[in-house]
């Protein structure tokens, strides 16, 4: 599996249906765009300042398919309609599952 990670950090003024917008915008490209198998998204707690505002991961079933992915049109509508909007900055990891290095207790 091929992993996209991303950290948003909207600006203070975003409002909680703005947020929503952006999440349910990202859960529903999975089915939308060929190769992305999966998505998980989560507003940070609130607990410290200076946080993200949101974490998503995107599960794809190859660097291809996240290659294709960052022009696809609803792709790109999220992010012109909901994200840039309201962002301040962002983040973001890509890596394959066999990059994972892993520590047991």
């Amino acid at each position: 599996m091929f992993n996209h990670v991303g950290h948003l950090t909207l600006q203070s003024e975003v409002t909680d249906t703005q947020v929503d917008a952006i999440i349910d915008g990202l859960l529903a490209l999975p089915g939308q765009i060929e190769g992305l198998l999966g998505a998980e998204v989560v507003r940070d707690a609130g607990l410290v300042d200076g946080n993200a505002t949101l974490r998503f991961h995107l599960r794809f079933e190859s660097q291809a398919a996240w290659e294709a992915y960052k022009t696809h049109p609803a792709h790109v509508a999220v992010i012109t309609d909901h994200i840039a909007p309201v962002l301040g900055s962002k983040a973001f990891v890509q890596y394959d599952d066999a990059d994972v290095r892993v520590a047991t207790a």
